[in-house]
């Protein structure tokens, strides 16, 4: 075969492919053209790739939209019914305590933080507001969580703060001003237990690390001192507050329109211990949205026991054998 014969037949090889598809295309028109039977419709999905970041038309990622603006939240919680003060958990000397405690544990009286009610204006203490989950909008600025370390620490044998949120990823660091050791014991239900010894005037801290959001407050105890209770919050967003001393609170920067609040206390009977479950409020942008909550004694239950919590410790530190029972809604 001549040269020229040679590149005539590598011509026609090459377009026996083009020609082949252009028939598969004819055919395909056919076949859906009015009138031929079995008509096939075929859909075509292309999956991305592993990594890839779904967007939408406007170039926006699926996870992160922009909102309409954004504004706060700001409010009071009040309780409606007579509250009184209630006897501390630990008086100034206290028997029940360990003789080598005491210079530490009953220097001064450590008061009931499971109700605290400001006498002024009825408002309610440690109640936790909160979205419940995650929005797709988060404002820019406060989409990652701060690298400032929030501090949890054991003064005079006592927690402070009594409720401590925290956003996962953010450094939380367990110190103690304490002239005795603590042990610090959390009880999550998403993410590994914490159980430490914090040793004696430690200020550098021991770090607790949350690396999944739990879906509401966990309780945090001291294995040494049967009374002393508190509860950490983990979340993957910052839109949570605690109310202060006076029933006040304020979230801030949240997106505007209807959003869903959790409300909660640990004094709500249940294991959800919520005052308010998926809460509607409209917030407005570029401004304050006042809503105020009030609640009545019947919704909470009564608090546990420090001292029979104090007599069970005594019993197992002596050797003895101990049976906790607890009443629902109570920790």
């Amino acid at each position: 075969m001549s040269d020229s014969q040679l590149g005539k037949s590598k011509m026609k090889d090459a377009a026996l492919p083009m020609r082949f598809a252009a028939g598969a295309f004819a055919l395909a028109v056919i076949g859906l053209l009015p009138g031929c039977p079995e008509q096939a419709h075929i859909t075509v999905s292309i999956k991305p790739e592993a990594g890839a970041v779904e967007t939408s038309s406007a170039g926006e990622t699926a996870a992160e939209t922009e909102a309409a603006g954004y504004g706060n939240l700001v409010g009071t919680v009040t309780y409606d019914g007579a509250s009184g003060e209630r006897p501390p958990l630990v008086t100034v000397g206290d028997p029940k305590v360990k003789p080598d405690d005491k210079a530490v544990c009953a220097a001064t009286p450590i008061p009931d933080e499971t109700l605290l009610v400001n006498s002024a204006n009825k408002g309610l203490a440690n109640v936790v507001i909160f979205l419940e989950k995650r929005p797709a909008n988060i404002k820019p600025e406060l989409a990652k969580p701060p690298s400032d370390p929030v501090l949890f620490d054991q003064k005079g044998c006592r927690f402070i703060p009594h409720v401590l949120t925290v956003q996962v990823g953010q450094p939380l660091l367990v110190v103690s001003d304490d002239a005795i050791p603590h042990n610090t014991h959390t009880n999550p239900n998403r993410n590994n237990t914490f159980n430490q010894v914090i040793k004696a005037h430690d200020r550098k801290g021991v770090a607790c690390d949350y690396k999944k959001p739990e879906s509401g407050p966990i309780s945090v105890v001291c294995d040494y001192h049967s009374w002393m209770s508190a509860y950490h919050f983990p979340l993957d967003h910052p839109y949570v507050a605690v109310t202060d001393k006076d029933g006040k609170f304020k979230i801030e920067g949240l997106p505007a329109g209807k959003q869903a609040f959790n409300v909660w206390h640990e004094r709500v009977p249940g294991t959800s211990h919520l005052l308010e479950r998926k809460l509607q409020i409209t917030i407005a942008a570029d401004r304050d949205t006042t809503h105020d909550l009030s609640y009545g004694a019947s919704k909470f239950a009564q608090a546990p026991s420090a001292v029979g919590r104090t007599i069970a410790y005594e019993r197992l530190v002596k050797g003895g054998e101990i049976v906790v029972t607890q009443t629902e809604g109570q920790r």
